[in-house]
């Protein structure tokens, strides 16, 4: 069998659909061989390795999945980071410490390769130092990082990489044909990483579209598999409706058609649904996810979440005169797409929490016994109060307290501090705390940013809120 696999493409869902349907393929040849998954963070590629590696004990075969999409975007080396590294190495240097340089060659070594750089080809590392040093416009230090390349640790292994691209790399040039199978999938890698040129050089798979034309065909022929797998009927412009407006990502676009096949009529999905769907569909903002979160309407935060995170454009704030009476701190800038969209929608929640709290901790300290959610206030119940009255001597500085750590117009604070009026200070540092959890859990490998912003969101649903909910529907 091919010890490497390599699957790359321009859409996310259709690079893991593909890894799926390998692994599939891969279950109907070998009955009794195993699959194992893997996310790149962490030790992901380590452990990747060594399962790809090893013999299985309680399989004939073994496939091994790994996700290598954030392995293969290079990181963007900045002229800071390659000052102080220069700049170090040039102290060492002039005091005669070889140990400072041996220890800083393979950081530089690994700054390269993070970079996408490889050393390897022709001019080895006057080459690479000059291409990253370059990049930075440090042209006049390539020769200082190439003789930092050339030093070579004692003991080394002359192919042995620095960090997780320099062990797969170090795997796919030795790995050889056998039982077990490596299958790396990436989304819009780095064409220009040597991981990425190495692992071309194999058995690879592209799964890129030259333009949109390309995409609306590959989309028609996804929906159509879906509709059949579905054992539905589909009036063909149907497909060129849901694609009209650009939106040309698999994930939303089989999000639709799902919902107009599950109302579909006798199993038919005719044109007429589909451009009802299209005329009838809401903009949604990352505001709006943010405001349903501080008034604690969670199972409407859910369906809001569920809608930005498969839609294909994403905007941050309504823009100011349109359904909203307050100035909108970004106006209708658009951001991040798809799932690009989670950071984004997580710093603003983050940063919705943050004003909350520091309004409410400001409040305690004004009017002591607000602690607790739904205080009852001699003033700031309306906005001309707020601004006229509280938000004032909330801001008043006081012997053992800092002034309030809140810029912004009156009238955005005035709205977080409406929403935070129902929750307690002790509810806030939770909540608050567990953002930091889903933000940490993403970088980890833990979960998905969706996925666990969603439980988030759902560990705090009250029971009797649910209840209330069902009951009004």
């Amino acid at each position: 069998m091919p010890p490497v696999l390599f699957v790359e493409g321009d859409d996310e869902w259709i690079v893991a659909e593909a890894a799926r349907r390998l692994a599939e393929a891969f279950r109907a040849a070998c009955p009794e061989g195993e699959v194992n998954e893997y996310a790149a963070a962490g030790s992901g590629v380590q452990e990747a390795c060594a399962d790809a590696s090893t013999v299985a004990l309680f399989a004939t075969n073994r496939l091994v999945v790994l996700d290598a999409t954030d392995l293969l975007r290079g990181r963007r080396v900045t002229a800071e980071d390659l000052d102080a590294l220069l700049d170090e190495a040039k102290e060492a240097s002039a005091s005669g410490d070889s140990r400072a340089l041996d220890r800083l060659a393979p950081k530089a070594r690994s700054l390269v390769r993070a970079a996408g750089t490889s050393l390897d080809g022709e001019g080895g590392a006057l080459v690479a130092a000059g291409k990253v040093c370059g990049r930075v416009k440090r042209a006049g230090r390539a020769a200082e990082l190439a003789s930092l390349l050339a030093r070579k640790e004692e003991g080394a292994d002359e192919g042995e990489d620095e960090g997780a691209a320099g062990r797969l790399l170090d795997y796919v040039r030795r790995a050889s044909a056998g039982d077990n199978v490596l299958l790396v999938r990436a989304f819009l890698p780095d064409p220009d990483h040597e991981l990425t040129s190495a692992l071309r050089q194999g058995a690879a798979a592209s799964l890129r579209c030259e333009g949109d034309a390309e995409r609306r065909r590959r989309l028609a022929d996804i929906g159509l598999e879906r509709v059949i797998d579905r054992r539905a009927v589909a009036d063909p412009e149907v497909f060129s409706t849901l694609t009209e407006r650009g939106r040309l990502s698999a994930r939303p676009f089989l999000m639709e058609l799902d919902r107009l096949i599950a109302g579909a009529a006798g199993g038919r999905v005719t044109a007429e649904a589909a451009v009802r769907l299209v005329a009838d569909e809401r903009k949604e903002y990352g505001s709006d996810f943010v405001e349903a979160v501080g008034r604690r309407d969670f199972l409407k935060a859910l369906s809001l979440l569920d809608r930005l995170m498969s839609t294909d454009d994403f905007t941050a704030f309504r823009p100011w005169g349109k359904e909203s009476a307050a100035p909108s701190p970004g106006g209708g800038k658009k951001g991040p797409k798809g799932e690009a969209a989670f950071f984004p929608l997580l710093g603003l929640l983050a940063g919705e929490f943050r004003r909350m709290l520091a309004l409410r901790a400001a409040l305690a300290e004004s009017h002591p016994g607000a602690k607790g959610a739904s205080p009852r206030l001699p003033e700031g119940r309306d906005y001309r109060d707020f601004q006229l009255k509280l938000l004032p001597k909330m801001k008043e500085p006081s012997r053992g307290r800092a002034p309030l750590a809140v810029d912004g117009h009156p009238f955005v604070l005035f709205k977080s501090f409406e929403a935070s009026l129902g929750w307690s200070l002790d509810e806030l540092v939770d909540a608050l705390a567990g953002l930091a959890g889903v933000d940490a859990g993403v970088k980890s490998g833990e979960g998905s940013g969706p996925e666990l912003l969603e439980a988030w969101v759902l560990s705090r649903i009250r029971p009797a809120a649910v209840d209330r909910r069902r009951g009004s529907g």
